[in-house]
């Protein structure tokens, strides 16, 4: 998948200690107004790149339909503030204190120490609070980011969207979750659920938001057109469908509801009967926490009349790569999935399915902590392969018998038919990534060396060039740091491409999501931007002068004619190391702040 999966707690840690000079030069796509943070998606032929945006300015919060006299939501704010929102009147200050509130909330409500039932008994209090935004995106065309919305109308509550990919005829595709409508509900009591002799208890008048909608659709967005994405299977909350990527050729990829669990069933059964909560509500929530869809990946057909047609559900490798499920026995179930990720123009597609081996069982021993009784497991094997997808039927990339690797994932392929992806082992105790490229005409395999043996190494995508791009790690003045790589399959060079900005960049780049056939790179960096408030307003020193944060902010790479890489003159602060890796986290972290002291001094020294 091309979603950027940085966490935004692990960004501070990453520094610019850009080494190199003018081989690459980050063009800014521009401020987006609506985000804090960005990150990379795709960047097709003609240069049109789009973006996913997190931590969001401005969202809509009407103050009118939440009641600030309850103790759970008047215990985060003062008095004085109180007062001001009981009035109408929402500051910068109380909006982001608002705004974490009601993003936190659903992780609040789901107290473990509160029984399921309890929880479910009493969603008209979940759901009286009303659903905020979290992701947004959108699209740069050479003319600054904007929004490219996934929906109809601009006056949503609380859906995400999300961008996964796009062709060069400029259709994106991506996904969205359903807004939310503010309702007048009834609350009653089941009279079986009363004991006998007992009274029922009176009708409760509640205010609640409720889901309006299919639990997740894929779109597909051509100009201001839109169009979603049938799932196969749409009982139990309307059902699931996402768009990963489409090809010139308009076939479309991604994932979908094929069935629903059988405990999930049974835990609507018991829950769902409308009487505490409209059952879109309960279902809602059920989902949330238990993941009820059983999902496949998924190919859909774009037609010439903006039609598209249904979806046909891929296949998985099955056991021992049969394409088919293990024979009946009376070890537990495997639950076989595919993951669609990549393809190109062809239509081959590559992804991951999971493999099993009915004759090859795993016996595990566990001791019960309270009894003190050993029991033992039997299980057979199974694990994630990467899997390619083609003419009916899916073919492993590793061989069958290959258990070196614990999974391996594909994650792109090119019009060559040049599959690239990632497989995981264990290095000195501790699982790790390495990239793999396999030639599908040759059927060969190749593993690159990256910076050092044990650094994560993931591909995102290669262009038809065979140059690749993703993320990996670096060890930089004996700490590790994630970096943005390019490998190029002609000469065999790996490299960061913060190695190949301008010394006085202002960018670190820690992951590239896309490259295009012009070798344009569309990337995910760390860079000094403006602090702004809760409605995106620029916060100001003591002094009146701007303040300033690192974020994550999505850039993109334009070749410079001839361009080389320059001595920066701080080859005592870039290292390699391509045998072992040293430092952790807490080093990379405690490095992080003696650079932004240094930084920070030096600008003080400027101004006085």
């Amino acid at each position: 998948m091309k979603l950027s999966p940085i966490n935004l707690a692990l960004l501070p840690l990453l520094t610019a200690f850009s080494a190199s000079a003018a081989v690459y030069q980050v063009v800014d796509l521009g401020e987006v107004v609506d985000a804090r943070a960005t990150y990379a998606t795709s960047v097709n032929d003609q240069g049109v790149a789009v973006l996913n945006g997190r931590q969001l300015y401005s969202i809509d919060i009407d103050i009118s339909k939440i009641d600030f006299d309850n103790e759970v939501v008047a215990a985060q704010f003062s008095e004085e503030q109180l007062a001001e929102l009981k009035s109408g009147e929402l500051t910068a200050e109380t909006h982001a204190i608002l705004y974490s509130f009601l993003l936190n909330w659903p992780t609040q409500y789901n107290n473990i120490q509160v029984t399921l039932e309890n929880r479910l008994n009493n969603l008209v209090e979940r759901y009286a609070l009303q659903p905020v935004t979290t992701t947004a995106a959108f699209i740069e065309q050479g003319q600054g980011v904007e929004l490219l919305q996934f929906r109809a109308t601009e006056t949503e509550i609380g859906n995400d969207e999300l961008v996964t990919g796009q062709n060069n005829l400029n259709i994106q595709v991506g996904y969205a979750t359903p807004p939310f409508e503010y309702i007048d509900f009834t609350r009653t009591t089941d009279p079986e659920s009363v004991d006998d002799g007992d009274e029922v208890p009176e009708p409760t008048e509640h205010q609640i938001w409720r889901p309006s909608g299919a639990l997740q659709l894929g779109v597909v967005r051509i100009g201001n057109e839109r169009l979603t994405l049938t799932p196969v299977y749409s009982e139990f909350g309307g059902g699931l469908s996402a768009a990963q990527a489409i090809n010139d050729e308009g076939m479309i990829i991604g994932r979908g509801s094929v069935s629903v669990r059988e405990n999930f069933v049974t835990l609507v059964e018991e829950n769902c009967t409308g009487f505490s909560a409209p059952i879109d509500n309960c279902l809602h929530y059920l989902h949330s926490i238990s993941s009820g869809y059983v999902n496949r990946a998924m190919v859909w057909q774009l037609n010439s009349d903006l039609t598209i047609s249904e979806p046909q559900v891929l296949g998985f490798l099955g056991d021992k790569g049969s394409n088919e499920a293990h024979p009946e026995t009376e070890l537990p179930d495997i639950q076989y999935s595919s993951r669609a990720n990549g393809l190109n123009n062809q239509g081959v597609i590559v992804g991951v399915s999971t493999y099993s081996d009915s004759s090859d069982v795993i016996r595990t021993e566990r001791i019960d902590p309270w009894t003190g009784f050993r029991f033992t497991d039997e299980n057979m094997y199974s694990s994630d392969r990467a899997s390619i997808f083609i003419d009916g039927q899916v073919l492993p990339i590793f061989a069958s018998d290959d258990r070196e690797w614990l999974q391996s994932v594909a994650t792109a392929v090119n019009n060559n038919n040049i599959v690239v992806g990632y497989a995981t082992k264990f290095v000195s105790g501790q699982p790790r990534n390495r990239m793999f490229t396999y030639d599908i005409n040759s059927s060969s395999i190749e593993f690159p060396e990256d910076f050092f043996i044990s650094a994560n190494t993931v591909p995102q995508a290669i262009n038809d060039q065979g140059v690749i791009v993703g993320r990996t790690e670096a060890v930089i003045a004996s700490a590790k740091r994630q970096r943005a790589f390019m490998y190029n399959m002609t000469d065999g060079s790996f490299v960061d491409l913060n190695t190949y900005l301008a010394c006085d960049s202002g960018y670190t780049l820690v992951e590239a999501s896309s490259i295009n056939n012009s070798n344009e790179i569309l990337a995910t960096a760390v860079t000094e931007v403006p602090l702004r408030n809760s409605f995106g307003e620029v916060l100001l020193d003591d002094d009146g002068n701007p303040r300033s944060e690192f974020q994550a902010r999505a850039v993109k790479l334009t070749p410079i004619a001839n361009g080389t890489p320059s001595d920066c003159g701080v080859e005592n602060e870039l290292t390699y190391k391509r045998n072992s890796a040293s430092g952790s986290l807490w080093s990379a972290f405690a490095l992080s702040l003696l650079v932004l002291w240094r930084r920070s001094r030096s600008r003080s020294q400027k101004l006085s």
